[in-house]
């Protein structure tokens, strides 16, 4: 049973969406959740979905990789994105009278994106420095050594952003 302020509703061939409606909030929390994260991963190609999630940041047919940072921003809002283990977020929050705005950017980010060869590049070294950092931070390293030993040969305690080698490799 749903409660009332929650709804679900099947989309025919496509995804279901899911709302929660909070009286005298006029702000718009959203995304786009793909189902499609670190455990899902081939161990040759680690972190595929961290640097899709960054890829898809770099431009699409009808935004450039500024269109998509400023175009929520200059109405108050953000954009921003996540990977875990099981899924890939790309999110947006608005003003209510935003929504449309907002979804038509979440759309684009995920149908449309250039997924160029110089972009890669570019964010490699983006996520090579991820790497670094998280060895660089004890509490991430601490974290990511845990999942490592606790999960074993599972997916789980495969590193999420990839290793050096993988990442280096990704095309």
């Amino acid at each position: 049973v749903v409660p009332p302020a929650y709804a679900r509703t099947a989309i025919a061939g496509g995804p279901a969406v899911l709302t929660e409606r909070v009286p005298g909030v006029r702000s718009v929390s959203t995304g786009v959740w793909v189902r499609a994260g670190g455990a899902h991963e081939a161990p040759d190609g680690l972190g595929v979905s961290h640097m899709l999630e960054h890829m898809l940041f770099k431009g699409s047919e009808r935004r450039t990789a500024r269109d998509f940072a400023l175009e929520l921003e200059s109405r108050g809002g953000s954009l921003d994105a996540y990977t875990s283990r099981e899924h890939t977020a790309y999110t947006a929050r608005v003003l209510d009278t935003d929504l449309d705005v907002a979804l038509d950017v979440l759309a684009d980010l995920v149908r449309n994106p250039l997924l160029r060869e110089e972009d890669l590049a570019l964010e490699r070294e983006v996520v090579l420095e991820e790497i670094a950092q998280v060895d660089d931070t004890p509490d991430d390293l601490v974290f990511e050594l845990h999942g490592e030993r606790l999960w074993r040969d599972h997916p789980y305690g495969r590193p999420i952003l990839g290793t050096r080698d993988t990442v280096a490799a990704l095309s």
